[in-house]
This record gives structure tokens, C-alpha cells and sequence, in this order.
């Protein structure tokens, strides 16, 4: 196994993490589009998948490096909010909480020397500066809009969303 138990055992945790943001998404796009809110609900979709997307590549680089992954329980996430708002700034917060648990895992491998993991781990520091600048952003344009949410719709749609 080219990894310690250590760190096999922390992807795992961070795959649980992974899968529980992907649901996450899911549930606020779900509050967007029937709340009418496509160009929204289309953004938290995509967010969502990715967020699968990132915990495959945490399963696959277990199994690569001779490893053992294992898919744990998923948390129910919270379905409905009060506002736009209140969804994305769940969003926001998810994506630095995100953050913070990869500084911890490339800190882990750092202590451990594992140069492999910290490999893998240089895309998603990259990744993580784009999903926390990205949901700072939509959280900001919501924000501004107050209660005129359709004009953030309309905004996506100009901006080709």
C-alpha cells in the first residue's frame, strides 16, 4: 500500500464528506427549481455532480494506491430554506468547512510524508480556491438582489446559465 492506514482511514472520512455535499446540492436545487428558480436549480445540479465526481477520485485514488474504500452513511441534508439566501450561504459555508478539511488531510500527508496523497491533494487545494470564490460570488449577486431573486435569473440567463 503506497498510503498509511492513517490516511486511508481520512480520504474515507473525506469521501463521506464528499458524498454528503453532493446530496447537499441536490437538496438545495431542488429548493430552486420548485421554487421556479431553473438557472439556479441548473448551477446546484451541476455542483452537486461534481461534488460525486470529487468523491470518486478520492475512492479511486485509494484504490490505486493499494488501498481499501468505504462508502459510509450519508447525513440527511437540510431540505428547505427561508430564502436564496439562506441556501446559499449553506452553500458558501459547505465550501470553506470543504476547505479546511483539505488543508487537514494535506497537513496529515505532509506529517506523514506521503508524497502520492499529496499529489492528489494539489487539485483539490486548485479546486477549492475555485468552488469558495464561486460560491462567494453567487451568494454576493443573491444578496444584492434582495427579494427580487427573478433578477438573479435573469442575470444567469444573460451570462448564458
Amino acid at each position: 500500500m503506497l498510503i498509511s492506514e492513517k490516511i486511508n482511514a481520512e480520504f474515507n472520512r473525506q469521501i463521506g464528506h464528499e458524498l454528503g455535499n453532493a446530496n447537499q446540492y441536490l437538496a438545495i436545487a431542488t429548493y430552486f427549481e420548485q421554487d421556479g428558480l431553473f438557472g439556479l436549480a441548473k448551477i446546484y445540479y451541476k455542483q452537486s455532480d461534481e461534488e460525486r465526481d470529487h468523491a470518486m477520485k478520492f475512492v479511486k485514488f485509494l484504490i490505486d494506491a493499494g488501498g481499501t474504500a468505504k462508502i459510509p452513511a450519508i447525513a440527511e441534508p437540510k431540505n428547505g430554506f427561508d430564502s436564496a439566501v439562506d441556501a446559499a450561504q449553506l452553500a458558501y459555508d459547505s465550501e470553506v468547512k470543504t476547505t479546511k478539511q483539505i488543508y487537514d488531510l494535506v497537513a496529515l500527508a505532509t506529517e506523514e510524508k506521503s508524497y502520492i496523497a499529496l499529489n492528489f491533494l494539489q487539485w483539490f487545494l486548485s479546486e477549492q480556491l475555485e468552488e469558495v470564490s464561486s460560491a462567494e460570488t453567487r451568494l454576493s449577486v443573491i444578496r444584492r438582489a434582495g427579494p427580487s431573486v427573478l433578477m438573479v435569473e435573469a442575470y444567469l440567463a444573460h451570462e448564458g446559465v
